[in-house]
């Protein structure tokens, strides 16, 4: 594997953790609306919580992504770093859709 066929794979790993950030701070504000007072249903919680099932993994193979320096390793890492990032932000945005939909309605 080149060099660069590395880069490009920790490069996307990176993107993911991003994504992966992105939506801590969607857990963040749910708290802290919470604590202010909001009144949240157990659907919406639940449709906040739920992209973290892919996104705990996919952070948890980003770390490994970046620490390892083998190839082979990184060829095993990086399709189950990509797949759960890809479902994570799947989950997000099906989510957020689904809050939006439910209060249009």
């Amino acid at each position: 594997m080149t060099q660069t066929a590395i880069e490009f794979r920790r490069w996307v790993g990176k993107l993911v953790l991003f994504l992966t950030l992105c939506w801590v701070v969607v857990l963040v504000s749910l708290v802290s609306g919470a604590a202010r007072g909001a009144s949240i249903s157990p659907l919406n919680a639940v449709l906040a919580v739920l992209p973290g099932c892919a996104f705990v993994p996919a952070a948890y193979f980003v770390v490994q992504l970046h620490r390892t320096t083998d190839s082979v390793q990184i060829g095993r890492l990086w399709p189950k770093t990509l797949v759960y990032g890809i479902a994570g932000l799947v989950l997000l945005f099906g989510g957020a859709y689904a809050v939006y939909a439910g209060s249009q309605s």
